[in-house]
């Protein structure tokens, strides 16, 4: 019963790695979505 547990919480720690994760990935997806015009019009102004 004892590696039962065990087995259980490793599933459970390794499913909340993976959604946080991939919440990570979608926030920088976002952000980098949203800062877009801006880094845009920087780089315009730095190289143009």
């Amino acid at each position: 019963m004892k590696t039962q547990s065990r087995i259980v919480d490793i599933v459970k720690s390794s499913y909340l790695v993976l959604v946080i994760a991939m919440l990570g990935v979608f926030a920088f997806i976002s952000a980098v979505l949203i800062a877009w015009p801006a880094l845009a019009y920087i780089a315009s102004k730095l190289f143009g």
